[in-house]
């Protein structure tokens, strides 16, 4: 049965507020619609409030609920698709991965090495930076392989989170100057209790 608007969208009347964004998450996301000429069309999608931080986002270092990234997300899917919001979650960690994140990134990679295994262990300390209310478990597989669990806190969790999460966790390959790949989310599930998803992460 094919789904409505309607259902892909979240609650936001019933959104909960155990999740938030820094201000330069929604602001470098807003500059993403802008580079992929979908904003208008995102904007219509959206409620009225989260149209109107998309004209007049944010300060950088501000904290915000994530209802407006979560209705962005969840827009972005409809009108342009599930790879549209890897690319988005891809473009992001690489512009915060240079900027706000890069001296904690910095410091773990020192001390625990520039490994992939050693970034993914450690994502909580990179996400908390900008992103409150994800957790993460790393489980290895193999030496170049290994599941990653994601878990998002509060109700009304977007499935569009969990594919823009999907780009941000190719960008470890990147940092660490591997080939790898992430396989789409598995065994996602979004209710009352918050959202979850599991990926198979590779590297050569």
């Amino acid at each position: 049965m094919a789904r409505t608007d309607a259902a892909l969208m979240p609650d936001v009347s019933e959104a909960e507020s155990a999740r938030g964004y820094l201000g330069s998450v929604f602001r470098l996301t807003v500059d993403f619609l802008e580079q992929r000429g979908c904003k208008a069309q995102v904007k219509q999608k959206v409620s009225a409030a989260t149209a109107q931080l998309i004209d007049k986002p944010p300060f950088p270092f501000a904290w915000i609920p994530a209802t407006p990234m979560d209705e962005v997300e969840s827009a972005l899917s409809l009108v342009a698709g599930r790879d549209a919001c890897v690319d988005l979650g891809l473009t992001a960690a690489r512009k915060l991965g240079g900027s706000l994140i890069q001296p904690v990134l910095k410091m773990a990679t020192a001390l625990f090495g520039n490994t992939p295994v050693a970034v993914f262990q450690n994502l909580e300390r990179f996400y908390a930076m900008v992103l409150k209310g994800m957790k993460f478990d790393y489980d290895a597989v193999g030496p170049r392989e290994a599941v990653v669990r994601v878990r998002a806190e509060g109700g009304k969790v977007p499935a569009a989170l969990f594919d823009v999460t999907r780009g941000n966790l190719a960008y470890v390959f990147e940092l660490c100057g591997v080939r790898g790949s992430v396989d789409p989310p598995e065994e996602i599930r979004c209710d009352a209790r918050g959202g979850e998803a599991r990926y198979r992460v590779r590297w050569s």
